[in-house]
């Protein structure tokens, strides 16, 4: 199963992306985002399942520590084609982002991660579902649009995945030792 680095909007961004899950999922057009379980978030980086676990453990601790809380508006939404496409809410890119994003894929250069990931190739979305009818699926959420909802991004986390297993997860600002266990329902438990 491969690995990721997830930044987690905090509840008020996460508010209305699971009401579009809901909505996604109640029109028939995709209810994944809904039975993964797992929190509304920007993915910074997927690595391949034989990744080592200890240097991007150690990056979720050292960036945790050290990042604050950062703001994030989400402004629209966007589509990646394919089959299935990827609907998806776009947030306004900031320089802070972009730099958060290549400091964390720097500060594990012996494991590098999917090229789509990787700086100047990695698009910031929050998924909202898959599909075949992405006309569709943008005709369920556009009511749902009001206008770019401030939130945070507070919490780092690595995951592996299908299903999710938090690995580790500290939210930032936090010393590294609170952050070794995995969340559990939002809540970070002390080891």
């Amino acid at each position: 199963m491969p690995l990721a680095m997830t930044l987690l909007l905090d509840d008020a961004a996460a508010v209305p992306i699971r009401a579009m899950w809901r909505a996604l999922a109640e029109g028939g057009v995709d209810d994944d985002c809904l039975r993964l379980g797992y929190p509304p978030h920007l993915t910074l980086a997927v690595w391949p399942e034989e990744a080592p676990v200890g240097p991007l453990a150690a990056a979720v601790e050292r960036f945790g520590a050290e990042w604050d809380a950062m703001p994030v508006a989400l402004a629209g939404f966007g589509v990646f084609p394919g089959a299935p496409a990827v609907l998806w809410a776009a947030p306004v890119v900031t320089g802070a982002l972009l730099a958060r994003h290549a400091a964390l894929v720097a500060a594990v250069p012996d494991t590098p991660c999917h090229p789509h990931y990787q700086p100047g190739r990695w698009m910031p979305h929050v998924t909202l579902g898959q599909t075949d009818a992405p006309g569709r699926g943008l005709e369920v959420l556009a009511p749902l649009w009001r206008e770019a909802r401030p939130g945070r991004l507070d919490r780092l986390e690595l995951v592996r995945f299908r299903p999710v297993s938090v690995l580790r997860s500290l939210p930032f600002g936090c010393p590294a030792t609170l952050g070794r266990a995995p969340r559990e329902r939002g809540d970070v438990k002390a080891p």
